[in-house]
C-alpha cells in the first residue's frame, strides 16, 4: 500500500470541506508516513498543527488538530478536510472510505463524519463558486 505525498503547498479548486475527525493524533500519523507537521495560527481558533496530502487515489487532504479543542475539547485527533467537489463527485462514503484506506485507518478510528445534510452545504459552495462571475477577487 503506497503513503500519501506531502503536499507543501495546494490551491483548493473549490473549497476544503470537512469529511471527518479522527482519534489518531496529527503528529502520529505524520509520523507513520514520514511527513512533517506544519504549525499556523488559524484565524479565530487559535493554534493549529498538520499536514496536506495526496492519497495514491488522487485524493487531496487537509489534516488539522486545533491546539484549543485538544486541550480543552477532548479531541483526540485533525479534523481531515477534502475538495467540496471530489466529495460531491464521490460521495460521503466513498470518499470516507478512501480516506480510511489511504491514511491506513480503520472505521473504528472516526469520531465524526459529514453528513447527508452537510452535503448540501458542500452543493451550495460549488454551486456559488460556479456562479461567480470571471474576473473574481481581483483575477
Amino acid at each position: 500500500m503506497n503513503a500519501p505525498v506531502p503536499l507543501g503547498e495546494y490551491s483548493w479548486l473549490s473549497e476544503a470541506f470537512p469529511l471527518c475527525t479522527v482519534n489518531v493524533p496529527v503528529a502520529e500519523l505524520a509520523q507513520r508516513f514520514g511527513i512533517a507537521v506544519a504549525n499556523w495560527q488559524e484565524p479565530g481558533l487559535g493554534s493549529a498543527s498538520g499536514f496536506g496530502c495526496r492519497l495514491t487515489s488522487g485524493l487531496v487532504l487537509l489534516l488539522e488538530e486545533l491546539s484549543h479543542a485538544r486541550e480543552h475539547l477532548g479531541a483526540a485527533g485533525p479534523t481531515i478536510y477534502v475538495e467540496a467537489t471530489a466529495l460531491l463527485e464521490q460521495g460521503i462514503e466513498a470518499t470516507l472510505a478512501g480516506t480510511l484506506t489511504g491514511l491506513h485507518l480503520s472505521p473504528q478510528n472516526i469520531v465524526w463524519s459529514q453528513t447527508e445534510s452537510g452535503l448540501q452545504s458542500a452543493r451550495n459552495i460549488v454551486q456559488a463558486l460556479n456562479e461567480r462571475p470571471v474576473g473574481h477577487n481581483g483575477a
